[in-house]
């Protein structure tokens, strides 16, 4: 027999039992409505004692769906069944923001940043019960959340088990600090597939853009990526100026198998990122040692303008001589060849071509630049001076990406 317990005031009519052999109702306990994790320890320690195996307590506001149990029959194999939940009303069957559906914990921070994912949800009494002995008194819903998640097998269903009678109010700008310190002290790492091969790429919760993307399984800018990879070949001399937490530095490094890679990124927070990036992924052909370094058309130092809304890689550099990054040009940082340039700085990059002149005189190396709208007629002028032309484009709305090779090749 499986037994569920429902801590609940009442069960709808036409509840269907689903894969339950038994269910056990609970009057929820009013004293600790405002206290979620020892609302949930009562749960658990009345649904032990009546011999029941799963418990779901519904939070006050929330009615289980009459088909709800019906829905996580197919996941009973499970740890614990979190779901999406219907506002009563508002004629959608699924409200948008919980609709995130996962299974893999490496994606529970990115569900809490940028979607909803809510406290009530089925789980085997004997593992809620270990998890919450496991936490301390000051523990609150995230670090429950996150334990169960660390060492349990859970997941996060599309469909909703609930019915709420309101709009859940989103994660808190104080739960998301809270998320942000987690993911800078305990680097959550998702996974990437590249043909039979998998990747193991940062989540920081602050590159939006990017790790969208990436929480899908992809890399991001995967189009132009698969385009390089045609394009270049392996077994290159691969400069990635812009490197950002390393998704192109692992791109180029692993599906493209490049002789060497060597990475530039001026924010020491992203170039540690970046460096745990490919230590995790085993790479062991990637110089790390122009980390923490910014380049432009000529040596001195920068500030660092961070952006409010862009994510870590919409962040720039400014000229200032008590700035805090290092600068140098391209030609004095490197004495060996460049087979492929791929440069992403946020506005700069007509100042690093200048500073990479003799090398890009000397290699010839193929480009792949990201130019800003407001540069693009300095870089056509370029262009003609450097005897280089425009073999395809990536466009988007701010900027666009440009493939550029020597005219002739």
């Amino acid at each position: 027999m499986t037994r569920l317990a429902i801590v609940a005031d009442s069960l709808p009519q036409d509840l269907h039992p689903g894969s339950f052999t038994a269910i056990e109702l609970f009057l929820p306990s009013p004293d600790l409505a405002d206290a979620p994790l020892a609302r949930l320890r009562n749960a658990c320690d009345r649904a032990k004692a009546a011999g029941c195996d799963w418990l779901i307590a519904p939070t006050p506001g929330e009615t289980l769906r009459p088909d709800a149990l019906a829905i996580a029959a197919p996941a009973l194999g499970y740890d614990a069944i979190f779901g999406a939940v219907e506002v009563s009303g508002s004629g959608e069957g699924v409200w948008r923001p919980s609709r995130l559906a996962f299974d893999d914990a490496a994606r529970l921070p990115h569900a809490l940043l940028h979607w909803w994912v809510g406290a009530t949800h089925l789980v085997r009494v004997d593992i809620a019960r270990a998890v919450l002995a496991s936490l301390d008194e000051e523990a609150g819903r995230l670090d429950y959340l996150f334990a169960l998640w660390a060492g349990h097998r859970c997941i996060k269903l599309a469909q909703p088990l609930l019915s709420v009678e309101a709009t859940p109010a989103p994660t808190s700008a104080e739960e998301k600090q809270v998320v942000q310190e987690r993911l800078a002290a305990d680097p959550v790492f998702l996974p990437v597939s590249f043909g039979r091969d998998s990747y193991r790429l940062p989540y920081t919760g602050r590159n939006a853009g990017i790790e969208r993307d990436q929480t899908r399984g992809d890399f991001f800018e995967a189009a132009e990526l698969h385009y390089l990879l045609r394009r270049i070949g392996t077994g290159k001399r691969i400069v990635d100026v812009g490197a950002n937490t390393g998704n192109h530095t692992v791109f180029f490094a692993g599906p493209m198998q490049a002789a060497s890679v060597i990475p530039f990124e001026p924010l020491p927070d992203v170039a540690a990122i970046l460096r745990r990036s490919v230590e995790a992924n085993g790479l062991g052909h990637v110089d790390m040692s122009q980390l923490c370094v910014g380049l432009s058309d000529a040596p001195g130092r920068a500030g660092v303008v961070r952006s409010e809304r862009g994510g870590l890689g919409a962040s720039r550099l400014v000229d200032d001589p008590d700035g805090e990054i290092p600068v140098m040009r391209l030609d004095d940082a490197l004495t060996e060849a460049v087979d492929f340039l791929k440069i992403d700085v946020e506005s700069m990059e007509m100042r690093v071509l200048a500073g990479a002149a003799g090398i890009i005189a000397r290699d010839r190396p193929v480009i792949f630049i990201e130019i800003a709208n407001e540069n693009t007629t300095a870089f056509v002028e370029w262009l003609t001076q450097g005897n280089y032309r425009v073999e395809r484009i990536f466009s988007d709305k701010g900027h666009s990406n440009y493939l550029i090779a020597p005219s002739g090749d």
